[in-house]
């Protein structure tokens, strides 16, 4: 009786063995995870006419979830390719060496990068266009702007108050620099606002809404390293109007213009210089956008205003979508070539943000000083330039990476004496 189970345990067993093999090869393998693949073609910088890439590295930012991510990348001439894992919405910022041979047959290496935003990843292959640019990251480079304030401030009673605007500009060198012919531009376009402009200067040119330049006849005003200049919408004691505001009737430079609307009028402090109008879009004020949804410039002009005016003009076409239906939509403005600017910093609010309205070869980040759109505790708020290091007198290096998000901190409390 025994023999008898123990034969029928044994067919059992190889009956269950048999199915479990018969299942193991019917059952179709685990699929695998997809991935997405990148195809990246790189513009040369301007005047190249040959080149290729080496020791590339990517890093992609996911727009939605913000998670970065540093894909291999191989790079074919000027072509560079990698994968990712996930669909989504990216920013991809390339950086890599350059190989290139110069007008005299030399071989030269220079370090280069390239910048694109909202690049959309939901097919097997997605094609993108990016232009490098040669960078310099040591951090510390000629003038910067240091502190922006174009909030404005409130009064005790809650009042907002718009004439005490101000940027602080610095020498982040070791050596003396001079501030004749620096002027300060505002962008035309918004950050907070993406729109196709026809044709696409970008690249080339900075298109702006303002213009005020220092005057001087190239070394009326020198500025000692690590020494700053004030300057300010209105050079008065506005704390007799705002005890919240500031005594800015001792700044360097202010702004002023002539209106023309009669009810309208500007405020000029005899004591201080102002600043030349180069160009502005506004028939009555210049005020820099109180909610911070441009972008500022630092700008060495590098023409009179006379050549400026007759030839930098920029006419622009779009289509502004609405829920109503689409219309197309015309404009004019002047622009600055980015070879003429020195710094420049995006500003935007925290959530509205859309894109930069510079190439980001002058800045590849967005900082704020309003969290949302119409947020009214951005008032006396600024942004103010991280500090690197101080040397062993004091003196500050500001951070400058040409990435604003890297760069400053927001939402500070805008102090126009501040020490760094």
């Amino acid at each position: 009786m025994k023999q008898r189970f123990y034969i029928l345990a044994i067919l059992i067993g190889s009956l269950v063995a048999l199915a479990s093999c018969g299942s193991d090869n019917n059952e179709p393998p685990a699929p695998e995870s997809p991935t997405y693949t990148i195809d990246i073609t790189c513009a040369l910088p301007e005047g190249l006419t040959n080149g290729t890439l080496s020791d590339v590295t990517l890093s992609l930012k996911e727009s939605n979830t913000g998670q970065t991510s540093t894909p291999k990348a191989t790079a074919n001439a000027l072509k560079v390719t990698a994968q990712v894992a996930r669909q989504g919405l990216y920013s991809i910022e390339l950086s890599g060496k350059l190989h290139y041979t110069d007008a005299k047959g030399n071989v030269q290496e220079s370090q280069v990068k390239a910048y694109t935003e909202n690049v959309t990843v939901n097919t097997a292959a997605t094609d993108v266009a990016m232009t490098l640019y040669y960078t310099n990251d040591d951090g510390h480079t000629g003038f910067v702007l240091a502190e922006v304030f174009c909030a404005g401030s409130a009064t005790p009673q809650g009042n907002y108050y718009y004439a005490d605007k101000y940027f602080v500009i610095y020498n982040n060198t070791d050596h003396v620099l001079y501030a004749d012919s620096l002027a300060i531009a505002e962008s035309q376009f918004l950050t907070t606002q993406k729109q196709d402009y026809t044709p696409d200067l970008m690249s080339t040119d900075f298109s702006i809404k303002a213009l005020y330049m220092i005057p001087g006849s190239g070394k009326d005003h020198p500025v000692q390293p690590g020494e700053s200049l004030l300057i300010c919408d209105n050079a008065l004691n506005h704390t007799l109007a705002n005890p919240n505001s500031w005594d800015l009737s001792k700044a360097d430079f202010e702004w002023y213009d002539e209106s023309t609307n009669p009810s309208i009028t500007d405020v000029d402090n005899p004591d201080v210089p102002n600043l030349d109008r180069i160009y502005t879009s506004s028939l009555t004020l210049w005020s820099p956008h109180t909610q911070g949804f441009t972008a500022f410039a630092l700008v060495r002009m590098g023409t009179s205003k006379e050549d400026f005016l007759a030839n930098y003009s920029y006419d622009y076409s779009y289509t502004l979508v609405t829920p109503a239906g689409e219309f197309p939509m015309e404009g004019s403005c002047y622009r600055v070539p980015n070879s003429w600017i020195i710094d420049a910093v995006n500003l935007s609010s925290r959530d509205g943000y859309q894109w930069l309205v510079t190439s980001p070869q002058l800045d590849r980040g967005f900082t704020y000083c309003s969290e949302f759109n119409f947020d009214d505790t951005r008032f006396g708020k600024a942004v103010r330039r991280k500090v690197a290091s101080h040397t062993s007198t004091g003196r500050a290096t500001l951070i400058d990476t040409n990435n604003s998000t890297n760069d400053f901190e927001p939402r500070v409390k805008a102090d126009p004496f501040h020490k760094f």
